[in-house]
């Protein structure tokens, strides 16, 4: 590594930094950032050499992080979200939030809450930007515990070792199919056994609810027909649509049921619970911004399940 030039870090050629590593690519960052690339490399570049070493190696597909980017990328992501925070506090929003909030959104809750959210954060907090991520609950996981969103909603499948009154919606599970398939026949629920049996879409592995549900075939001595495995939700219907069957909460397709496209049929013996939860990244203080939207959040996502 070669000696520094001396220089402090600039938090603007921080926020260069950072934006460059999540957007893979500097041409996407500097037109996020709304400058020209050409500035925008001087920035990468004159903070590199006040660090004294290369952060990002150039690729014909974009960049990607160094040894040493990797290690300076977690501390420029707390500066920048730091000097967020301090900008709100100096500008005396508290008392009316304003600024960027990450949020991730489960698949099964993306239609119609990233509408719904959109439009209270508009009516209520204008000066609040919103960035959406749709992901299972692994992924918001992970992306809560290294800052990169500021907020999530996550599921979880198993006995909780939490408070219950922390659970924003519980949902029973159901298994869905189009409404003229054979299984929808039967009533308003199915076994879980019956369900097994049926050709099925699944989500990517790793996932929570796929793991329980292998996890009681195995116990019960079920063979899973997992025919189709999918990373979206979108993908998931398109699936029911061609003859397979998923296991989602009944309010994932409330849209497709009511238009008389598929059925949601109850899963019992054992029935299996969704719980959901909204929570915060642990990473940095919430601005003022963030906690808004949580408490949005939490207003907003039990009004998804049954009446």
């Amino acid at each position: 590594m070669r000696k520094t030039d001396g220089a402090m870090p600039e938090l603007t050629d921080l926020r260069a930094f950072v934006l460059a590593a999540e957007q893979g690519s500097l041409t996407g960052a500097a037109a996020a950032e709304g400058v020209a690339q050409s500035a925008f490399s001087r920035q990468l570049a004159r903070l590199e050499g006040a660090l004294g070493g290369r952060l990002l190696h150039r690729t014909g597909r974009g960049v990607s992080l160094s040894e040493l980017g990797e290690r300076v990328l977690p501390r420029a992501k707390e500066l920048v979200a730091q000097a967020r925070l301090l900008a709100d506090d100096a500008a005396g929003r508290w008392s009316r939030p304003a600024g960027v909030v990450e949020v991730g959104l489960l698949p099964s809750v993306t239609n119609p809450l990233a509408g719904l959210l959109f439009a209270a954060v508009r009516e209520a907090f204008p000066d609040i930007r919103l960035r959406l991520h749709e992901a299972y609950s692994g992924e918001i996981q992970t992306l809560l515990a290294d800052g990169r969103i500021d907020v999530g909603t996550l599921n979880r499948y198993r006995p909780l070792r939490r408070e219950p009154h922390d659970a924003v919606l519980t949902s029973p599970m159901s298994l869905i199919v189009r409404a003229e398939a054979p299984a929808s026949r039967g009533g308003r629920s199915v076994t879980f056994a019956a369900a097994a049996a049926l050709p099925l879409v699944m989500p990517l592995k790793p996932n929570g609810l796929r793991g329980v549900v292998e996890e009681i075939a195995a116990r019960r001595r079920l063979v899973l027909t997992v025919a189709l495995e999918v990373g979206s939700s979108t993908a998931m219907k398109d699936a029911v649509r061609c003859g397979l069957a998923a296991t989602l909460p009944a309010h994932a397709v409330r849209d497709e049921t009511a238009r008389g496209e598929f059925r949601a049929l109850l899963i019992t013996h054992p029935t299996i619970r969704q719980t959901t939860f909204v929570e915060t990244t642990r990473r940095r203080p919430a601005s003022a911004a963030v906690r808004e939207v949580e408490r949005l959040l939490r207003k907003l996502v039990p009004t998804l399940g049954p009446p």
